[in-house]
């Protein structure tokens, strides 16, 4: 992943999390334009990996889409479509990015559970800050 699409994808994520921080939503023109413009890269790179990054996008959204489908009122559809832009930019990649994405929120939503008392389903959070957090630790080299 070059520095211009990690600088890509890092401001689209900063743009969805002040959004689903602030209205709980996140913007498919966001998403979109995040989309048009690895397109580009794949184009002007050649594409040699575009079809592994398409398909890891796919598998790696598909348990949030379950849960998305499973529980409409816990995840929404736009997480699910974040999660898959994450997969186009970083490929399998992506796993360790929202493994430790979900870990992150997961943490915080049991403390605020916790120091609130009150039942550890019952605490909503926004889950894109969390999913840019897990992709800048993704993205920390390991020497």
């Amino acid at each position: 992943m070059s520095l211009t699409s990690e600088i890509v994808l890092i401001s689209t994520l900063g743009l969805v999390s002040f959004t689903d921080l602030r209205d709980r939503v996140i913007p498919n023109r966001a998403l979109l334009g995040a989309v048009v413009v690895w397109l580009a890269f794949v184009a002007w790179s050649g594409g040699e990996e575009a079809v592994t990054h398409v398909v890891a996008a796919a598998v790696i959204s598909l348990p949030l889409l379950a849960a998305a489908l499973f529980r409409p009122d816990g995840m929404g559809m736009g997480d699910v479509k974040l999660v898959a832009v994450i997969g186009l930019f970083l490929g399998w990649g992506a796993w360790v990015a929202l493994l430790a994405g979900l870990f992150l929120a997961s943490l915080t939503g049991v403390l605020i559970s916790l120091g609130n008392r009150r039942p550890l389903g019952e605490t909503a959070l926004p889950l894109a800050p969390f999913l840019a957090a897990g992709v800048i630790i993704s993205l920390i080299p390991l020497q």
